[in-house]
């Protein structure tokens, strides 16, 4: 038995990387074997995990999500909806414009060389104005009919004042169908739209056919 002091022997001699070694080598090989075991986590830690996680960018920008398609639809769906609007629009009669061609008056009956008995019915109608009584005074886009017999015109001139007598018949109560009542013979009508005041709206709004009474 040796001594404390006594060296070792020449083939008991290694260095400390030798036994670095092998000490080592077994803790690793079994650490890297140890299967890893999950550690169960408390609802506290984690509620604070999601807290802490980032937030998802869909949610924060709608928009980013949204496919091409829903934006091209979208404006599909408005180009449509103005298209609409606008047809109807078009074929919506304006109430004060008689520029347009489209306002104006016209008989609904009798029609042009028509042949009546000498009391006949006469129907009136316009475009874009509105018939009103004379009562209720001057308002823009509103009027009343009138025809006029045998005149020998084939308008009244705008803002002229239509007269009162047995030629020139009003019809301020706002009617829209008439009787009239003429001689035997050839006759030509006048419909003349003006306002309370009987003042004309001018050849846009004058229409004159023929009748034949018997």
């Amino acid at each position: 038995r040796a001594s404390p002091t006594t060296p070792c022997p020449p083939h008991a001699s290694f260095d400390m990387a030798t036994l670095a070694a092998f000490t080592l080598a077994p803790s690793v090989a079994a650490f890297r074997s140890r299967p890893a075991v999950s550690t169960p986590r408390s609802p506290a830690s984690l509620r604070s995990l999601r807290a802490q996680a980032p937030a998802d960018p869909k949610k924060n920008n709608p928009t980013a999500s949204a496919p091409s398609v829903t934006r091209v639809d979208t404006r599909r769906a408005l180009l449509g909806g103005t298209m609409s609007a606008a047809m109807c629009l078009a074929l919506t009669p304006g109430r004060a414009d008689a520029k347009d061609g489209k306002n104006g008056v016209y008989f609904v009956s009798p029609r042009d060389g028509a042949t009546v008995p000498t009391t006949f019915t006469v129907k009136m109608g316009v475009k874009g104005f509105e018939v009103a009584p004379a009562s209720e005074g001057v308002q823009e886009g509103t009027g009343h009919h009138h025809i006029v017999v045998d005149g020998g015109k084939k308008f009244v001139e705008k803002g002229e004042v239509i007269p009162f007598d047995a030629t020139h018949l009003h019809y301020g109560k706002a009617q829209k169908e008439v009787t009239v009542t003429l001689a035997p013979g050839p006759h030509t009508l006048l419909l003349q739209f003006a306002n309370a005041n009987h003042s004309s709206y001018g050849k846009k709004f004058a229409s004159t056919i023929k009748v034949n009474v018997v």
